[in-house]
């Protein structure tokens, strides 16, 4: 086997597994014992995978937090289209939350004019509700600067009372192991808490969320049904078939 081969069917295996030993590449590769370690020491090198006692682990990089001036210019007009989409999900009388992101706030032109009542967590969001007359219940707690976004032990403690009709989810990384992540410990204690308290949850993400990890998991997969404009077909394997997700791209 090719020392290229070898190295990829290294990278596959920790892929899967997150863990392997040595002798288990021995065996899946017929080498000897001190060509796997060699090949080990080089990934490493390379920032690939991380040597543990007796074989390797997988190294996940964790996407970093962008300021939302950047944010709400990327991918504006998948955001866009999933928004529509969302929109005409929502019906007379249902009380729903919005989550703070720009993915969410691409939802809001759509829901002019329909006879809703909506919860939300984020003051920007709660500015356009207001502006086109959609009753809108701001919680209450610590305002994030840097998101918009308000949290806390006073937003978790409203929340209790809630009972939502659909929840919408922003989502900063969606991976088929590590379930739905965000940069925010806080975020993702009001996000998980959200999730509880509704009937249906929607999920928005764009397709260059997939197979990302951020810092806090705040909920797995199958929770909550996953919209994106489309799932990049590389990808498409590792979700398995419990799990909802709607493309609009398709639609």
């Amino acid at each position: 086997m090719l020392t290229e081969e070898r190295h990829q069917l290294i990278m596959n295996s920790l892929e899967s597994h997150n863990v392997v030993k040595v002798l288990e590449l021995v065996e899946a590769t017929h080498a000897s014992e001190t060509t796997i370690r060699r090949d080990l020491q080089l990934l490493e090198e390379l920032g690939k995978l991380k040597r543990v006692h007796g074989g390797a682990k997988i190294i996940r990089e964790v996407t970093p937090e962008l300021p939302l001036t950047i944010k709400e210019n990327l991918h504006m007009e998948e955001k866009k289209k999933i928004g529509q989409w969302v929109g005409k999900l929502i019906k007379d009388n249902e009380v729903i939350f919005i989550d703070s992101g720009t993915a969410t706030y691409q939802v809001l032109p759509f829901l002019k004019e329909k006879k809703i009542r909506a919860v939300t967590n984020s003051i920007i969001h709660a500015q356009y509700l207001s502006s086109i007359n959609i009753p809108t219940t701001v919680l209450g707690g610590q305002l994030k600067m840097t998101t918009g976004a308000i949290v806390g032990n006073e937003t978790l403690k409203q929340l209790e009372k809630y009972h939502f009709s659909k929840a919408l989810v922003g989502v900063n990384a969606i991976h088929h192991q590590f379930g739905l992540t965000t940069p925010e410990e806080e975020e993702a204690l009001v996000k998980e808490s959200v999730m509880h308290h509704a009937e249906e949850v929607l999920i928005l993400a764009d397709h260059s969320k997939f197979e990302m990890i951020n810092f806090v998991k705040f909920g797995e997969l199958t929770e909550g049904k996953i919209i994106t404009d489309y799932l990049p077909s590389k990808f498409r394997s590792l979700y398995k078939e419990e799990i909802q997700i709607v493309e609009v791209k398709s639609q």
